[in-house]
């Protein structure tokens, strides 16, 4: 089975990603992990003028190696094999068609554990990805 997993590099998404592991004989083999993560754009297109297009390239390439950090060490430690994608956009959109531009059918991602209420007043990438992708949600804690 082909999972997609998108990381944030928070303790919260290497322990879902530990439970995911945990649980690989509920998927059919062979399991095929796809890690992501999406940082979002710079909001000032001023600032990224100012600082150069290699410049923010190498500060989204940097920042993205740092979140995927803990996701590529617990893999290495338990021998799992995986693709990392790096993306630069609207978190919850990339990751939705990331899953089915790429053929994925399940992604499995962390939730913080906020209350339905906060969601709806503050939203968060879980819910829209829930609420936005064509491809099952399989959410974490």
């Amino acid at each position: 089975m082909k999972i997609l997993f998108p990381t944030d590099g928070s303790a919260f998404s290497i322990t879902a990603l530990a439970a995911l592991l945990d649980r690989a004989a509920w998927f059919a083999p062979p399991l095929e992990l796809g890690v992501i993560y999406v940082h979002f754009p710079l909001p000032y297109k001023r600032a990224v003028a100012w600082a150069g297009k290699a410049a923010v390239e190498t500060y989204y390439d940097e920042e993205s190696e740092e979140a995927l950090a803990g996701a590529r060490k617990l893999l290495a430690d338990r021998g799992v094999k995986a693709v990392f994608e790096k993306r630069v956009g609207d978190p919850a959109a990339e990751i939705s068609a990331c899953a089915q531009r790429d053929g994925y059918a399940l992604i499995a991602m962390a939730t913080h554990g906020h209350s339905a209420l906060v969601n709806l007043v503050l939203g968060s990438v879980a819910t829209k990805v829930l609420a936005g992708s064509k491809v099952p949600v399989l959410f974490l804690r």
